[in-house]
């Protein structure tokens, strides 16, 4: 099969475009005919090499793990899916081998929903680990209620494009970080209040207008030693929750002694929570972030996008086209 690969960690060149073997199934796993992937910051910092303290690599290595598509094989345990089934999901794996980059992809049976037929294969592409990781950040781990106040930073990336709107959901006052040419995007989704990065501190406008602290910050800009890993600390109340999504939190006295819930958080699969998410796609009463839609033959350029961090909403990469079920 033709798939994107990369045999060596490395800056974007290490890609290439080549021939390897369709990848087995385990028995609880099912092989999907991959019409869509999408593009996530993950992808281009495990192929730099980071974060290999938290996952494995088995090379050659195929990017990705958001995939949608149709079931073409079931592993011998699996029953509860069957071949033609059309299905979106999220292929995490704590070792990465075969990815979705690919026109064939394995993945756990327990990790797959039902993909609505609603929703193009593009757009469901752009949704598991967003909104799994929107979901479990917001919901499970801070436990958002209505009233809270939560600040999403990058709201007009890929996981800004559903926290907004998820935050919105559960009730929450949402602030977002965005570049001034975002804004009206940022407020589409549900913000109520949009700071532009560029121009204005936003540490300093948070503590004025809420000046007790937020309930939680979806902190998803700061990288390893970043001084914006910090500023979440200080701009969150006392008993308040931060989720790194990149890092560890700051060695910070204050964040015992303030009870502050504070941690990088890994995301997982969940077939069973993202077919409650995709339901809330499917009924509109989540908007279905912007997308950009280029050839899997275009993965090089995504990738140099991607790591601009100026992209808007979620880079989506066809796979190969499949015909939407017209039932």
């Amino acid at each position: 099969m033709k798939a994107v690969y990369y045999e060596k960690h490395g800056p974007v060149d290490v890609l290439k475009v080549g021939n390897l073997p369709v990848p087995p199934i385990k028995e609880d796993e099912v092989l999907v005919e991959v019409a869509a992937t999408s593009v996530n910051p993950i992808d281009r910092r495990l192929r730099a090499g980071e974060l290999q303290e938290y996952i494995a690599r088995v090379f050659p290595v195929v990017p990705g793990w958001d995939l949608t598509g149709r079931i073409i094989a079931l592993g011998n345990k699996v029953s509860n899916w069957k071949v033609g089934d059309e299905i979106v999901g999220l292929a995490f794996s704590w070792s990465i081998q075969h990815g979705t980059y690919a026109p064939y992809a394995p993945i756990s049976a327990n990790a797959i929903a039902r993909k609505p037929n609603s929703i193009d294969f593009s757009c469901c592409a752009s949704l598991p680990l967003i909104s799994l990781t929107a979901w479990q950040s917001l919901h499970e781990f801070a436990n958002v209620r209505p009233g809270d106040t939560v600040l999403i930073q990058a709201g007009a990336g890929g996981l800004g494009s559903v926290a907004i709107p998820i935050a919105r959901y559960l009730g929450a006052k949402v602030y977002t970080t965005a570049s001034a040419d975002k804004t009206a995007y940022c407020l589409s989704l549900g913000a109520n209040h949009v700071i532009d990065y560029n121009t204005t501190d936003y540490e300093n406008t948070l503590l004025e207008m809420e000046p007790r602290g937020l309930d939680m910050v979806l902190e998803s800009v700061s990288m390893p030693g970043d001084k914006d890993a910090a500023k979440a600390i200080r701009i969150v109340k006392d008993g308040g929750a931060v989720a790194y999504m990149n890092n560890e939190p700051p060695e910070m006295p204050e964040i015992a002694s303030r009870r502050i819930k504070a941690k990088f958080l890994h995301h997982r699969a969940d077939g069973l929570m993202l077919s409650e998410l995709m339901a809330l796609f499917e009924n509109k009463v989540l908007p279905i972030p912007f997308i950009e839609l280029l050839s899997i033959d275009d993965a090089v350029e995504a990738h140099k996008r991607s790591e601009t961090g100026r992209t808007k909403g979620k880079l989506v990469l066809e796979v190969q086209k499949l015909k939407n079920k017209l039932s």
